[in-house]
């Protein structure tokens, strides 16, 4: 099965990744190929089920809407990541948003391609119940960061869990991450000022290089490390 070359990332790294190359290839050849503007919706918290969204290229915020407060982002991602699993698992409304957090391409797949997939092959769903698995784990793993006292160790956290989402099978460091200051200072619950005092302080340190809306992580182990403190 054919797939458009633009969805390459999403074949190599992520969820699909994990996948044997037959269910790979049947999930994006059934794709719609998306291209969205910054701060433009995926889907909203209460709109209808739907299919599953990759994102390919740019950024996504999973953006929760509490009771008592304004809609915020709990977690930026990136390349790789696959979203949309709970309305697939229970055709009920989406629970959460997602919003693009800088012009981005992702892969559709409409709920009606989905149910296509299985009915050829009802194996699939064991293959399709490693993306909620993963994703709660991603979701324990931001949780275990914000709950690090120290500021430094929480960005670590971060940027590990960052560069963890990003990075394929047998890649090495130095990996990229396209975040700005602003978003990983939301992630980590820290004002933009305080995450560039950090980052320049890891820069010094020769465990990053921070660009415009990116952060090379040149480190891990050191990285890893800082957590640690």
């Amino acid at each position: 099965m054919e797939w458009p070359r633009e969805l390459d990332l999403l074949h190599e790294t992520g969820w699909l990744a994990d996948t044997p190359e037959p269910f790979r290839a049947a999930v994006l050849s059934r794709c719609r190929i998306r291209r969205i503007l910054r701060n433009e919706a995926i889907y909203r918290e209460g709109d209808p089920a739907g299919g599953l969204y990759g994102l390919a290229s740019g950024g996504f915020g999973v953006e929760l809407v509490p009771d008592d407060r304004e809609p915020y982002f709990a977690m930026f991602v990136q390349t790789g990541f696959w979203v949309g699993e709970g309305s697939v698992l229970t055709r009920r409304p989406r629970v959460v948003g997602v919003r693009a957090t800088r012009d981005s391409l992702f892969a559709h797949l409409p709920l009606a391609q989905w149910d296509a997939i299985v009915r050829s092959e009802p194996e699939a769903w064991r293959w399709f119940a490693h993306l909620p698995l993963r994703n709660q784990l991603l979701a324990i793993q931001v949780a275990d960061a914000l709950m690090i006292r120290g500021s430094e160790a929480r960005v670590a956290a971060v940027l590990l869990i960052l560069a963890g989402q990003i990075r394929a099978v047998g890649r090495d460091a130095p990996l990229s991450i396209e975040i700005c200051h602003e978003d990983l200072g939301r992630m980590a619950n820290l004002a933009r000022s305080s995450v560039g005092q950090i980052l320049k302080r890891f820069e010094q340190d020769g465990l990053v290089e921070s660009a415009y809306r990116q952060i090379r992580v040149i480190d891990l182990a050191g990285l890893h490390r800082r957590r640690a403190r």
